[in-house]
């Protein structure tokens, strides 16, 4: 040890290093007091809905067994009904459960007038002939859709859902968000999905 060093007090001034790490945890205390955004932006902001009804595909299990591994699939949620006495705009859907070898990488807002009608089960995003092509059709997620007191909305929305593997449950939980008079809400509808590995259609034509 150098004597000329041996006894002398430490500096008080900080080093630039404990400095930066200073800095660092208070970004961090920041982003969690919500000044910064934090994981979960949704995470209590929405109010608990009920607004909304489902339409038949309430509490029915959607069957599509010729999935096949790598391919994509539209998998629709159920049309929203809006059972109160005002109006409100729909913003977004989501599906809350995906099994072990689904994957869901994306949604997609469909306009049932594109569609001529609602799709049940898993549509490939390549299409199928005879079928309305979901994958080129407009997409309206980027605006609120606005549905009426006592009707039925024009859109709903879909997942994009991926074949990973063997897949050993079913999509479960179809989440809506919406505004209604100045505030916002989240609601849960019933819906069922059973996608199962299986040989692929085959279109005569």
């Amino acid at each position: 040890m150098d004597p000329s060093v041996a006894g002398k007090p430490e500096s008080s001034t900080p080093s630039k290093k404990k400095i930066i790490m200073v800095g660092l945890a208070a970004s961090a205390v920041l982003a969690c007091l919500g000044i910064w955004s934090c994981a979960d932006d949704d995470a209590g902001k929405y109010h608990a809905g009920t607004a909304l009804r489902s339409d038949d595909q309430e509490g029915i299990e959607v069957t599509s067994p010729h999935a096949q591994i790598g391919k994509e699939y539209w998998v629709a949620l159920p049309a929203a009904e809006n059972i109160s006495g005002r109006p409100l705009e729909l913003l977004k859907g989501e599906i809350t459960h995906a099994p072990k070898g689904l994957e869901i990488t994306g949604y997609k807002a469909f306009s049932h007038e594109d569609t001529q009608g609602h799709p049940l089960g898993a549509t490939p995003v390549e299409g199928i002939p005879g079928m309305p092509d979901l994958t080129a059709m407009r997409d309206h997620s980027d605006h609120p859709s606005r549905i009426k007191a006592h009707t039925y909305g024009d859109i709903f929305w879909a997942a994009k859902v991926r074949v990973t593997g063997k897949i050993s449950g079913d999509l479960t939980g179809c989440r809506y968000f919406y505004r209604q008079n100045e505030s916002e809400y989240e609601q849960d509808l019933g819906c069922v999905t059973r996608i199962r590995l299986g040989k692929p259609i085959r279109i005569e034509g």
